[in-house]
């Protein structure tokens, strides 16, 4: 009386689907190179793609050749002769200071690092004492003279003091400038022996840095320029998801098929209904593992058998036993209809 159930779609195979996937990536990947690959033709020269052959899994391989104009190429050349005959003689000039470039640097002829003189300075300071002292001593004389004509021959009293002290304090203040005449004197003779030191230190160094800057300068030169290319319009192909169209397509044909079982289990549960007790009586329910949905275990029952709740596939909350495990203990409560099984809950109760 039921229909017969509709098959289930076979599941797409994962490694058939994954290699098809990766095949269309290549296909695509490849499709988008060929677009990209522009060739371009500037003043200074060229840009061509070429197939150079293919790789072992048939992917094409390419080769991408820039080429200088004939003007651009002639520089090039040039340049490249320079550049050895530049090289040649920075050879031939290396060889010929390499043995001073070997040594290190000897400032020992030099002598000693010059000092600060202080003997030096002594020297002057003496010299301009030499050389004022018979002014200073002629001053004091002068001075006690006029104190004398003055009637001021008391050393104790307050005048001369007053007198001798500013003389004496005219004095200090001339030794005070000749010992600073006399450090600056040194001063300045530390800093000429020192510039003098210096100066030979630096003329050694540049006997050894001219033949290396010259040796840099003749292997630096003006480059030639590269031909100069626009950037070439990126096309971005999209890969066809061949994965996800052939899941789609097998999810559409498996929920075609429940589709279709439900349709026949909800006619064969309608007609079986029309019939009422006239085929089975109201003792039998149908109780097939494959009419339910949402099952749910409740209780194992002093029969022995599991109870649940479950929705019919039709709809309806219901609470009963599954057909499979009443075979098992009870094959006389079990009747098959339209292919799915019935229970007869009465030879249960009885039982």
């Amino acid at each position: 009386m039921g229909k017969k159930s509709a098959s289930a779609p076979a599941a797409p195979d994962p490694a058939a689907t994954a290699a098809a996937q990766a095949a269309a990536n290549k296909e695509t990947a490849v499709a988008q190179a060929h677009l990209n690959m522009v060739n371009q033709y500037t003043p200074q020269g060229s840009l061509e793609y070429t197939q150079r052959g293919t790789a072992s899994d048939g992917t094409p391989q390419y080769s991408a050749t820039q080429t200088f104009s004939p003007e651009q190429q002639q520089l090039y050349d040039l340049t490249n002769q320079a550049a050895q005959k530049y090289g040649q003689t920075a050879n031939t000039q290396l060889n010929s200071v390499s043995n001073t470039l070997s040594q290190p640097l000897d400032f020992s002829s030099l002598g000693n690092m010059p000092q600060f003189n202080d003997s030096y300075r002594t020297n002057v300071e003496n010299a301009l004492y030499d050389r004022l002292q018979p002014q200073i001593d002629k001053d004091r004389n002068a001075l006690i003279t006029s104190l004398a004509n003055q009637g001021i021959t008391d050393p104790g009293s307050q005048a001369y003091q007053t007198a001798i002290d500013e003389i004496n304090r005219k004095q200090n203040d001339l030794r005070l400038g000749i010992t600073s005449q006399g450090l600056s004197q040194a001063a300045q003779q530390y800093g000429l022996e020192t510039g003098g030191r210096n100066q030979q230190i630096n003329e050694m160094v540049q006997q050894r840095q001219i033949p290396l800057n010259e040796l840099a300068a003749m292997l630096s030169g003006s480059q030639v320029q590269s031909p100069s290319f626009v950037n070439a319009p990126q096309s971005q192909i999209a890969s066809p998801d061949v994965a996800g169209m052939t899941y789609a397509n097998y999810t559409g044909a498996q929920n075609a098929a429940n589709m279709q079982n439900q349709a026949n289990i909800a006619q064969t549960q309608g007609l079986y209904g029309l019939l009422g007790q006239g085929a089975f009586g109201a003792a039998y329910k149908w109780s097939d593992r494959k009419l339910k949905t949402d099952i749910e275990y409740i209780a194992d029952m002093p029969n022995g058998l599991g109870l649940y709740r479950f929705n019919y596939v039709w709809g309806g909350d219901h609470i009963g036993y599954m057909a499979e495990e009443v075979r098992e203990k009870f094959p006389h409560a079990v009747a098959k209809m339209g292919g799915f099984d019935m229970v007869n809950y009465e030879m249960l109760e009885a039982a």
